[in-house]
């Protein structure tokens, strides 16, 4: 039956089970820990405990042996160079500050308004160890998912402008599982999920997306945590930030070049190890 699928259709679903499955187990360890006892916050070690055990078993490890090296390859969590990873994380760095930078500049032409929560009955130790593992828990799933196990199949059936295309818009429409309140974020987070979708690409591996993506979340959530607490409800103003709109230039001129040199830095170590020569 699964073999029957068209490839399209068994990457996306296949994508959106590994991306599913420790998200929605962080959703029901916190709901409960935040009902029962929202001091303590056990429900972050068990997390952790369940997504060490969840990376050790994607990366080919524990049951299912004879689909290791299936589970191992469609995680693309491949070994960098020192090298490539500075670039990588300065192209995609730069690029993802230039989204923001560029929400942070028509936040006040776009009306956007923070959020209503009432995060403030709980203790700020608890959310912000639950900002830190719902981060972790994105990080892993959904660059596992989306770039590892829904794109390298797509990319290898249609190319990567497809594979690009296709896993950056299902993300996107991801999203709206938040409710009406995420629609104008939408936009950014399309332009982030083709900024990790093609810094997979380059380097062949999902460890700086999913790097950047952990740090991005951890620093978004505990701002807009902190400008909740604060009661900071808008910025909008009816006109475009000067300061954001000239950081976006400037990041987004800094990605351009990164990238240029990630592309050509990853092109000659993949052309170094193809040509160099193997153990006997």
């Amino acid at each position: 039956m699964w073999r029957k699928l068209p490839i399209w259709l068994r990457a996306i679903l296949l994508g959106l089970l590994v991306t599913g499955v420790p998200t929605t187990i962080w959703a029901m360890l916190a709901g409960v820990n935040l009902k029962l006892t929202p001091r303590i916050p056990w429900s972050v070690p068990a997390m952790a405990g369940v997504l060490w055990l969840y990376w050790r078993y994607l990366r080919g490890e524990g049951p299912q042996p004879r689909l290791a090296a299936f589970r191992k390859e469609h995680l693309r969590a491949v070994e960098l160079s020192p090298r490539v990873w500075r670039w990588s994380l300065l192209a995609g760095g730069s690029a993802i500050a230039a989204v923001w930078a560029l929400f942070a500049a028509l936040r006040g032409f776009l009306h956007i308004a923070n959020a209503p929560n009432d995060l403030s009955q709980f203790p700020v130790w608890t959310i912000l160890a639950a900002i830190v593992m719902g981060s972790a828990v994105a990080g892993v799933a959904e660059e596992a998912g989306f770039r590892g196990y829904m794109q390298l199949p797509l990319e290898r059936a249609y190319g990567p402008v497809v594979a690009l295309a296709t896993t950056s818009v299902i993300f996107t429409l991801i999203h709206l599982t938040h409710g009406a309140a995420i629609l104008p974020f939408l936009p950014f987070f399309l332009a982030a999920a083709v900024i990790y979708s093609l810094l997979t690409i380059v380097t062949g591996s999902i460890l700086p997306s999913m790097t950047l993506h952990f740090a991005g979340d951890v620093m978004l959530l505990t701002l807009r945590y902190i400008a909740a607490r604060e009661g900071a409800i808008s910025a909008a103003t009816g006109a475009i930030a000067v300061r954001p709109a000239i950081a976006f230039v400037v990041l987004a001129g800094l990605s351009v070049m990164a990238f240029r040199f990630l592309t050509r830095n990853s092109t000659e170590e993949a052309i170094s190890g193809m040509l160099r020569p193997t153990s006997s």
